[in-house]
């Protein structure tokens, strides 16, 4: 049996945060806090350390960081805000809600490489008003400077696809960048274009660059575009080159694009993620899908679409119970770690849909020998729920290290998991 499994009742205290973890001897609750905020709508990628420069407080002449926040256009000066410091030391520097337009960025990427920055790996210029092509040409001028830079956070600017073509004109693998933020950017529009062959070679012509874009960062892991605007050609032209080319991708986050009237679009990103044959390996890539209403439609989509990765999140989509049985027939082959279904109120009968079970007895589709980690925080799940996932549990349906069953007001009190 496996050593999830054991014969001690644990209570849950709906009044904290409670994460299952497991360790190799024990498998207990630990309480943690409740209030970690969602990536996709964390107004900035990184840490915000520093000094605080809104008020008359003298510069830390420890910091690594050069930080300019909620300031006026003109009081944005780098020698300022560098102070005595030596450049070679500054490890990141942020710029954010300063009303930054593409010329004042300019001027500060022009005064930043007039420094040498040998040790900057974060660019944090979030929540500003800079877009473009003069902000494109700014970035691949800083970029080549300083070509150490792995963290660049964009969000909450102007920018779109097309701003960013100059960094095409880099090289490629020119650049070291790990992590790209383009939350809530606008970030391409459909072309409007009388006949469908003028279209076909528009689109293709957007496939050469955006590759040639996704080339020049050949290190990308982690790409952010919440709450982006963009339209179905170039959101899947990019999905398919960052699927195609960089094998090190390990998340792509998708949430709240309104995905829910686009299925076709889902149909196509999916499309990316299946293996060319049964040989390839599963590629470790969290997908996520969140806040996008995507119903039971879109997820009949990612079920049939013979697509393959590691962690997959759907919260809050209007899932019901017919979802969760579509995902339960999907999961074996699905090659997932890791589902995160909370915020979908399909109660007690999506339970019994995704663990496809008849009482004591096994499904053709279970065990989902490899699913680690199971999210199903408000999900309007009762004690039966509970007895379920025990009855699961227990014989073997997942190696679950993680469950997250937080916020199901529908249980009482007093409610325990056997497991």
């Amino acid at each position: 049996m496996n050593a999830i499994a054991a014969t001690s009742a644990v209570d849950i205290v709906r009044t904290q945060s409670a994460v299952l973890s497991k360790s190799p001897s024990r498998t207990s609750f630990t309480s943690t806090s409740s209030s970690d905020k969602d990536a996709s709508t964390s107004p900035t990628l990184f840490e915000q350390t520093g000094v605080d420069t809104g008020d008359a407080k003298a510069i830390n002449t420890h910091s690594r960081e050069i930080a300019m926040v909620d300031l006026s256009p003109e009081e944005l000066d780098i020698a300022q805000a560098l102070g005595d410091r030596t450049s070679e030391s500054i490890e990141c520097v942020r710029i954010n809600r300063c009303r930054m337009n593409c010329e004042t960025f300019q001027l500060l990427v022009d005064a930043l490489c007039k420094y040498e920055l040998p040790c900057l790996h974060t660019v944090d210029i979030s929540q500003n008003r800079v877009g473009g092509a003069q902000a494109g040409a700014a970035l691949a001028k800083l970029l080549t400077h300083a070509p150490t830079i792995r963290f660049l956070s964009l969000g909450w600017n102007q920018l779109s696809l097309v701003d960013l073509k100059a960094l095409a004109a880099t090289g490629s693998g020119a650049c070291s960048i790990q992590c790209l933020d383009l939350r809530a950017n606008p970030l391409g529009t459909s072309h409007k274009l009388s006949s469908k062959k003028a279209k076909k070679h528009v689109e293709s012509e957007d496939n050469i660059w955006v590759s040639a874009l996704v080339a020049v960062m050949p290190n990308l892991t982690h790409v952010q575009m919440a709450q982006a605007t963009i339209d179905d050609s170039s959101l899947v032209c990019l999905l398919h080159a960052l699927t195609a080319k960089v094998s090190c991708l390990e998340y792509i986050g998708l949430e709240w694009l309104g995905l829910g009237s686009r299925l076709a679009t889902v149909r196509s990103i999916m499309s990316g993620l299946v293996p060319a044959d049964l040989a390839t390996p599963v590629r470790s890539l969290h997908l996520n899908l969140a806040a996008n209403n995507l119903g039971d439609g879109g997820v009949k989509i990612i079920a049939e679409s013979g697509a393959m990765l590691t962690s997959l999140t759907l919260a809050c989509n209007f899932i019901t119970e017919r979802g969760t049985g579509m995902l339960a027939k999907w999961l074996p082959s699905s090659g997932l770690l890791a589902l995160e279904l909370s915020d979908n109120y399909f109660g007690d009968q999506g339970i019994t849909s995704l663990l496809v079970t008849d009482g004591r007895r096994q499904s053709a589709y279970s065990p989902y020998n490899q699913l680690t980690s199971l999210g199903l925080n408000s999900c309007c799940l009762t004690d039966t729920s509970l007895r379920m996932l025990t009855d699961a549990l227990t014989y073997n349906w997942a190696p679950l290290a993680s469950l997250r069953i937080l916020r199901n007001n529908r249980m009482s009190p007093g409610a325990k998991v056997a497991l």
